[in-house]
């Protein structure tokens, strides 16, 4: 049975949460008051307490429910049937499954960093270090997952070998950090959907072997369009 069977609010609450995101991204989470809290939730503080307890609830149910989502999280992987390296040519059915789950990971990327800013990630270990342990735990999961998701592409010869698949994904993780800043994108006049799409294709070109690579890219620029409005949503 799911929480929301057991507590008719749950779905309300999640709902609310997400109205924090903006906040706790820009300001982190030591400084917030139940007054903000309320403010950024579009609801009266006695109304906000018919949900929440308390500050630390609130902290904590937002990210158990980060928590949740990075423990849940499923890669497509490379069926076990495929022997690319015998053939001369993949077939299309061959290409766009490795091509869309390249997508998805770099999507799941993304929305990692999105979500989990240096400010929050800074002021949650030095607030909440219990919470922040608990985080760092899920983010290692996650992360074990793309390494393997990644090598898995190595072994069959879809990918370019790499020297070191983590500092691989550190690398994108930072320079995705980067292109999310707003400063930065101001001062190389682009805009935001420009640059993703850009270092997504950069990348694509990097680790794929070229007979992988499927220059389709309306998925994913789909899925940067929607994330941009939600972004402006929120803002």
């Amino acid at each position: 049975m799911s929480e929301a069977d057991c507590d008719p609010l749950s779905s309300k609450r999640e709902k609310l949460l997400v109205r924090l995101i903006p906040y706790i991204q820009k300001q982190g989470i030591s400084q917030m008051k139940m007054e903000d809290a309320a403010k950024c939730m579009d609801i009266s503080k006695a109304t906000m307490y018919k949900y929440f307890d308390s500050k630390d609830e609130i902290v904590g149910r937002l990210l158990d429910q980060y928590v949740r989502f990075l423990s849940n999280l499923i890669l497509l992987e490379a069926p076990s049937k495929l022997s690319p390296e015998k053939i001369s040519r993949p077939s299309e059915e061959e290409l766009k499954v490795y091509n869309e789950s390249f997508a998805k990971a770099f999507r799941l990327m993304i929305k990692q960093t999105f979500f989990l800013t240096d400010i929050l990630l800074q002021d949650l270990n030095g607030s909440y270090p219990q919470l922040s342990v608990k985080l760092a735990q899920a983010l290692d999961q996650f992360q074990k997952k793309l390494v393997a998701y990644f090598d898995s592409g190595i072994e069959f010869g879809i990918f370019y070998p790499i020297a070191s698949t983590q500092i691989y994904l550190v690398q994108m993780d930072l320079m995705i950090r980067k292109l999310l800043d707003p400063k930065w994108l101001m001062m190389q006049n682009m805009t935001l959907k420009q640059v993703l799409m850009d270092f997504y294709k950069a990348m694509k070109h990097q680790i794929f072997y070229e007979k992988w690579i499927r220059e389709d890219d309306s998925g994913f620029e789909a899925y940067l369009d929607k994330l941009i409005m939600e972004k402006l949503s929120y803002e």
